[in-house]
């Protein structure tokens, strides 16, 4: 059997040298005292794994059981003691006060092992209950930015209290190198000493390469001596890639599928939250898709008909956006949506709801606003854009926009055609000689 060094707090006098001097030659810290009190004193300041009474006065035993209640307890005595009270007090084993030297020890020792079992056993418990609900509050869509800083947070958290002593102050500390899908860069966040860099890690040869190592296999675990690191490789849908690396932590082997396990949940938190956001909000703009647009607007008419208010859609797009295209190419299109798209954020308020139905035509959702109020916020964004500069390798860039504006009718659902409507006053708008606002009505 392997051996456990570890703390015995032994209630004997000078009697029990020799035993003192056997236990501290296997490398035990033991200390020893006579006194009751003070060995209670003792044995409730110091914490010992295992604690050896030899012959205690009657009733000492059940005061030290209080005193130190996750204590392992061998009794060493002549004195009759049935099974009954030996299991009410949990005792390892009794002894009689006769018996070898190396008999004793052996006790002892296979206390030792109990006590380190049970204490491993309680930390694999703890840390599984921690892993869990770090898991259950990951799988909470969120961006997955958000899921991979809480993840690392989370999980730096609950190694470190595995960290042995003896690591030379080293902080938990942990990093995180995540792909959020095939041809997107790879991102880094940093908890503890690394928390405060920005940018790219100035990561050492031997953290790059660990975590290179497990990048993207899906649950492998490997382990770094220097600073006592644990690398965890993530793999997720969306073709979600990383590793994790916690530093300044201990994690025994027995740990490693619990810690696998965690992975694999993590790569599922992280491609759920990939996935949800490609279906929710637009990759050019980061305003919401075309479906998710939609959808809130049937639910704001569904709100609007439970609680009777007004509801005004704006459909609206760039004025002869093809020609940007054309004469600077796509990338300066592109910088021209994200521009507007800003621009509208920056208009609309906390409430309102804007959404890219496609290519450079955009809807708005203004929840408890009528016809009459949706034109004054048109026509104020209409402004705006107009006024905006912008520039594309030396060229100058400029729009304007079109805004067809509609109203819903009352007790009307149907955010397919209220979009229709307000779509039909936009090809009004843009008939009557564009950077305009129509009504429906």
């Amino acid at each position: 059997m392997r051996p456990v060094n570890g703390r015995i707090a032994l209630s004997a006098d000078a009697g029990a040298a020799v035993l003192v001097a056997e236990l501290t030659a296997r490398g035990h810290e033991v200390r020893a005292l006579g006194t009751p009190d003070g060995f209670l004193s003792l044995v409730n300041e110091w914490a010992p794994q295992v604690v050896v009474l030899v012959h205690p006065a009657p009733g000492f035993t059940g005061r030290v059981r209080r005193a130190a209640p996750e204590a392992t307890i061998v009794l060493v005595t002549d004195a009759a003691v049935d099974a009954d009270a030996a299991e009410a007090l949990g005792l390892h084993g009794v002894l009689g006060e006769a018996s070898p030297i190396g008999m004793v020890v052996v006790a002892i020792e296979s206390a030792l092992r109990r006590a380190s079992e049970h204490a491993e056993l309680s930390h694999h418990q703890d840390l599984l209950r921690r892993m869990l609900g770090l898991a259950t509050g990951i799988a909470r869509l969120g961006s997955p930015e958000e899921v991979a800083s809480l993840a690392l947070d989370g999980f730096v958290g609950a190694l470190a209290d595995s960290a042995p002593p003896g690591l030379g102050g080293v902080q938990a500390s942990g990093v995180f190198a995540v792909q959020f899908g095939t041809g997107a860069p790879v991102r880094y966040f940093g908890a503890g000493h690394y928390s405060g860099i920005e940018g790219e890690l100035d990561l050492s040869e031997a953290v790059d390469q660990g975590l290179v190592g497990v990048f993207g296999r899906a649950g492998r675990t490997a382990r770094g001596e220097e600073q006592r690191r644990v690398f965890l490789g993530i793999h997720g849908a969306g073709d979600v890639r990383g590793a994790v690396m916690a530093e300044g932590v201990e994690v025994p082997g027995a740990l490693d599928d619990l810690v696998a396990i965690f992975g694999g949940l993590l790569g599922q938190a992280l491609g759920n939250a990939v996935l949800y956001q490609r279906s929710t909000f637009d990759g050019l703009t980061g305003l919401y898709t075309r479906t998710m647009g939609l959808r809130r607007l049937g639910e704001t008419l569904g709100l609007a008909g439970r609680y009777p208010s007004a509801t005004t859609v704006l459909v609206l797009d760039v004025d002869h956006f093809k020609r940007v295209n054309d004469t600077l190419g796509h990338a300066a299109g592109d910088l021209v949506l994200i521009a507007l798209a800003d621009l509208i954020r920056a208009t609309c308020r906390t409430t309102d709801v804007p959404a890219r139905l496609g290519g450079e035509e955009f809807v708005i959702i203004l929840p408890r606003t009528d016809e009459a109020a949706g034109a004054l916020v048109a026509e104020r964004l209409r402004r705006v854009v107009a006024a905006w500069r912008g520039s594309f390798e030396g060229a100058e860039l400029s729009m304007t926009i079109s805004i067809g504006v509609a109203a819903a009718d009352p007790g009307e659902v149907d955010g397919a055609a209220l979009v229709g409507r307000a779509d039909d006053a936009l090809y009004v708008a843009k008939r009557d000689g564009r950077n305009r606002v129509v009504c429906a009505s």
